[in-house]
């Protein structure tokens, strides 16, 4: 039955190209113009057909970008902002709380913005200014975005404003291009908004040069390192792991009196900063570098500055002006030297007759240059590599760093060879042997190339940025406004009414290209997306579904189809979706067809079944969703409601097909978790003690979560086998749990474990790596893996450098764990007692300074990973430098023993016979130890009161963030002598402000991911599963990196 319904739908898709464009221009008027004559169509049909004359209007040379869609964008006052998905370091917003409370306060506008977890502003800031949070934007006469909005995402015959990055031809953004010209929309692109001096108008340049000059801190601390110097610079941060940008000029000028008052090592030459261009990056760069104890210097005064001797209380900056860069060709080298002035708009007019000096005149006394010129192919390069490499190879390694603000990729600076990322801001550049690394070298360059330098500053670059948007809206949005704008929006208008705009028509050649290269010329037609739901096939519904699409002459395929069975007495459902279209049909005929199909379902009870319909893409309006059957929706049953339930209830709530009970011991805890679900409730009672209430909502479950502590999973496993549910946890898969395997097996059942951060994706992520690897005939030979939960760095603000966002008992016992590893084929085994005197330093993260300490067995790994030949299996955990030391001096003052506490009560009492080490002393002065009346908690035990003075004093803050970060340093070797080095990182921050913490993020949403693929059948296999099977895995981290949580990946190969 299936196979006769499939072909008949697949024989209504057999409509020619050829004969769905004749129809398309009998539609127009013009059936006898033959196919080869479409870019002429606009001057053969005659204007009474043809919707696109016009008398005024020169015609365009491809039918494709026609639309028969009236354009209409009359302002409304409804203005929608959109969720940012171009990057997971996008947390920009083109408007902020305080500005759209102006829009709504002052101007009576609705502001409608879809809620998302990683903007700089939370969602509750904006509600609290009066904007609604909403998934729908259907309703605004104006979207906004920062940067490209999904094609998928898009609402027809709407006006949109984003950096669209399709003005000059670029491939990558032509299919959105073609999706915005069939979609009717109006697209203002923030890049050609401009005042009349042709300076741009709503621009972050300047926030680009303040991050990137931050930024250019760290390069120069490290290269000077590997130079055997240690300076403040090494200490200074990204500037994404500041707040804001006041913390970050606090921060600078903190290493600026370093710098002044302790001087830089005295053999150390002074340090000259270079800096090329006149524009707000160039602006933003030298703001930030005058935060330092600074001179500007001339030119004519380097040759005397770099011999004077140390040590410098100083940093020392240059202007690079045209003459420093440049010299006319029928000059001498003096000729030039003893000009005055130079001619700018001659250089620029007639760059073929001028020739580079920046090598010999200004080069060789940089230490580090910060580039934000702009350049392009017709002038000179301001550096070659032949021309550092003459540098080095005459013994002048002065050359530090480059900071490519510009990011200009093999432009003005040709060893610029790459972009690099905001986790890993540099690569490392040696001159003499043409070579990249992203280690660093004793002898090379660190080069900085981040190409969304902004977005390490949202806060501030988002005010600027919404400041300059605010007085151009009203033209677009205002009650009966929007057709006509002004001169700086005209200029700014890519696509209207299905058309490029005069300005941009250039782009149409370009996009032809594009897609006659890429084979993707496509009508963009209308569709339909139906999903059904129920007894699909021996009712007969699934036949009488597609014979009903072909009658009506319409293509259908089938995206996706999860065929149900029998699970003991119980009959699964079927789920399918079909995607309906025809190129000759409006949306409105296309729903009709649906609204046929609705029909259908509901006069065949017996399939038990339910339809959805999804407008799709094309020119129609699409968007509606139809529920014709209100069936049961799938419910999940949420064991705990800490806080990591927040993010998977968020998670798993999202859609209306599913419903969360979250249950908890703490009423104020549950409520609070139910509110972030779009579907839940919640029920407060003993979940441990409640066996009889636990297991009646066990049963009344599609799926039960277990977020309580690993000893609890047993029980609860026990019950979701009697109820025949599956089960899901985050947890190590303890004795326990594996006891269960054959009856979970029988059942067809299974729980799978080990879904969170570590463990979870530490699994699902290096499985990735080495199964690539094996599956290409290599063998593992070196695993590393390490992870840490951190303060972010601007909350490591006590001398432990620590935040306990979990029992503070929990980390100082897991701080004296035994450790078992492999090192280059030695077993390492460190004694509890002595694990924190083992702690080394991690370079993994090379902005921040850090340790890693063992974590227990590390050794199990070798079967679990199935990685025999390795001669190094490592996993650690992540500290901050110094943590280590100073825990060990706390062990050895006696704080971590579960022993009496001596005295009247008083800490003071407590600390008078201990002996305190040099290095912990500043962490027991922050403390307060010695001070008069602060009590012990727990008389009995002077551990278990230090953790209670611990979590009193050490709990991150309201408005502070934590961090996550995870690190796999991964080795293969391959029978023909290669060795690839593989790289894997991951780093995620918290939102600060009662949002959610970092992790929360990873462990929830991991396992609500895990939850997910079980509810959708994604996962097959039975019994106690953990996500390392390439089929959980793939999937799981696909869905991660859609929430954010994304591996930066480098592979390194060298032939041994």
């Amino acid at each position: 039955m299936l196979a006769r319904g499939v072909r008949s739908a697949f024989r209504a898709s057999r409509v020619s190209l050829a004969a769905r464009e004749r129809a398309s221009l009998s539609f127009l008027g013009a059936s006898d113009v033959g196919l080869e004559q479409f870019d002429d169509l606009t001057t053969m049909v005659p204007a009474a057909r043809n919707p696109f004359y016009s008398t005024t209007r020169k015609p365009l040379n491809s039918f494709r970008f026609f639309s028969t869609t009236s354009s209409s964008y009359e302002g409304n006052g409804v203005i929608g902002i959109v969720r940012e998905s171009y990057t997971k370091w996008e947390r920009r917003v083109p408007l902020t709380p305080e500005q759209v409370r102006t829009l709504v306060r002052d101007h009576g506008y609705t502001v409608q913005i879809q809620p998302s977890n990683k903007r700089i502003f939370t969602n509750k800031e904006y509600e609290a200014a009066g904007a609604t949070v909403q998934d729908d934007l259907s309703e605004a006469c104006l979207i906004l975005g920062v940067k490209q909005v999904e094609e998928d995402k898009l609402l027809p015959n709407k006006s949109y404003m984003f950096f669209s990055h399709t003005i000059k031809g670029q491939p990558e953004n032509m299919s959105l291009l073609q999706s915005l010209l069939s979609s009717n929309i109006r697209l203002f692109d923030y890049e050609c908004i401009k005042r009349p001096d042709g300076k741009r108008l709503v621009a972050f340049g300047k926030f680009a040069g303040i991050a990137g000059m931050i930024n250019t801190f760290i390069g120069v601390g490290q290269q000077l390192l590997q130079s055997g110097y240690s300076t403040p610079f090494l200490n200074s941060p990204s500037s994404y792991m500041y707040r804001d940008l006041v913390a970050a000029k606090f921060g600078i000028s903190s290493m600026g009196r370093d710098i002044a008052n302790g001087g830089l090592p005295s053999s150390l030459e002074p340090l000259v900063f270079a800096f090329t261009g006149k524009g707000n990056v160039a602006e933003g760069a030298r703001e930030i570098f005058e935060l330092l104890p600074h001179k500007w210097v001339r030119r004519e005064e380097l040759d005397e500055l770099k011999k004077s001797k140390g040590p410098h209380e100083c940093v020392y900056g240059i202007l690079v002006e045209q003459g420093d860069m440049v010299k006319l060709k029928s000059e001498t080298m003096e000729e030039h030297l003893a000009r005055k002035t130079h001619d700018v708009e001659h250089y620029r007019a007639n760059p073929a007759l001028y020739e580079a000096i920046f090598h010999e005149v200004m080069a060789p006394h940089v230490n580090v240059l910060v580039n934000g010129m702009y350049w392009d192919q017709r002038y000179p390069r301001l550096l070659t590599k032949s021309q550092v490499k003459d540098l080095y190879s005459e013994d002048n390694n002065s050359f530090l760093c480059l900071a490519d603000i510009s990011c200009d990729i093999g432009g003005s600076v040709e060893f610029l060879e790459k972009s690099t990322t905001v986790e890993m801001p540099y690569f490392h550049y040696d001159p003499l042997s043409d070579t990249v690394s992203d280690i660093p070298m004793s002898e090379g360059i660190s080069v900085m190339g981040v190409d969304i330098l902004p977005s390490e500053l949202p806060r501030e670059s988002s005010k600027h940025f919404g400041d300059a948007l605010m007085p151009l809206l009203h033209e677009i949005v205002g009650e009966g406004r929007g057709e006509e704008v002004g001169e700086e929006l005209k200029n700014a208008c890519i696509t209207a009414g299905g058309q490029l705009a005069e300005n941009f028509r250039y782009i149409d050649q370009l996009k032809r290209d594009y897609f006659k290269a890429q084979d993707k010329i496509d009508s963009q037609e209308d569709h339909l997306m139906l999903e059904l739901d129920g007894h699909l096939f021996d009712s007969g519904l699934i036949n009488h579904v597609l014979d009903l699409i072909e009658s009506n002459e319409c293509k259908m395929e089938i995206v996706e189809c999860n065929v149900g069975g029998v699970l003991g007495d119980t009959k699964k459902t079927t789920q399918a979706v079909l995607k309906v279209s025809n190129s000759l049909l409006s949306y409105g005929d296309l729903r009709a067809v649906a609204k046929k199909v609705e029909d259908l379902v509901e006069l065949l009870p017996n399939a038990e079944a339910k339809i959805k319909v999804y407008g799709g893409g094309g020119n129609g309006a699409g968007g509606s969703t139809a529920k014709v059957t209100d069936l049961k929706q799938k419910q999940v049953l949420l064991l705990g409601s800490g806080k990591v339930a927040i993010s998977f209830a968020e998670y798993i709530g999202r859609r209306d097909d599913r419903k969360v009970v979250v249950c908890g011991n703490v009423g104020e805890e549950v409520r609070d978790v139910t509110g972030y679900a779009k579907h839940a409730e919640g029920v407060v009672f003993d979940v441990a003690g409640d066996k009889e209430k636990l297991k009646g909502l066990v049963e009344q479950s599609d799926v039960v979560v277990s977020l309580l502590p690993a000893p609890f999973h047993p029980m609860v496993g026990e019950m979701a086998i009697e109820s025949g549910v599956n089960m899901c946890t985050a947890s190590y898969v303890s004795d326990g749990i594996q006891e269960l395997d054959g009856r979970l097996r029988e059942k067809g059942l299974k729980i799978l474990n080990e879904v969170g951060l570590d463990p979870g994706m530490d699994h699902m992520s290096a499985m990735k790596i080495m199964d690539d690897i094996k599956a290409r005939g290599g063998k593992i030979s070196h695993f590393e893996s390490v992870c840490g939960g951190l303060p972010a760095p601007e909350a490591a603000n006590n001398p432990l450098m620590y935040k306990f966002s979990w029992s503070p008992m929990g980390v100082l016992t897991a701080s004296q764990n035994d450790a078992l590893y492999l090192r280059d084929g030695e077993t390492v085994s460190i004694e509890g007692a002595e694990l924190l005197n083992n702690a080394r330093d991690l370079y993994s993260f090379p902005t921040m300074n850090l340790e890693c300490l063992a974590n227990r067995n590390s050794l199990v790994y070798r079967e679990l990973y199935d990685i025999p030949d390795a001669d190094t299996i490592f996993r650690g955990t992540i500290r901050f430098r110094g943590f280590s030391e100073q825990m060990y001096g706390i062990k050895k003052m006696g704080l971590l023993d579960d022993v009496r506490c001596e005295g009247g009560g008083e800490w003071r009492d407590v600390v008078a016979g201990m002996n305190v080490p040099a290095e912990t002393k500043a962490f027991m002065d922050w403390l307060g130890v010695e001070k008069e009346g602060l009590m012990v908690s727990d008389r009995e035990s002077v551990v278990k009161s230090f953790c209670s003075l611990l979590e009193d004093r050490m709990t991150l803050g309201e408005a502070e963030r934590d961090m996550v970060l995870m690190h796999h340093d991964i080795r293969g070797e391959f029978s023909d002598g290669r060795l690839e080095k593989h790289q894997s990182s991951l780093q995620v921050f918290g939102e600060g402000k009662g949002g959610m913490t970092a992790m929360c993020k990873t462990v929830g949403y991991t396992a609500a991911i895990g939850t997910e693929m079980i509810l959708d059948g994604d996962i097959k296999d039975t019994g106690v599963l953990t996500p390392m099977e390439k089929g959980i895995y793939e999937r799981a981290l696909d869905l991660l990196e859609g929430e954010g949580l994304v591996f930066e990946e480098s592979c390194e190969v060298v032939q041994r």
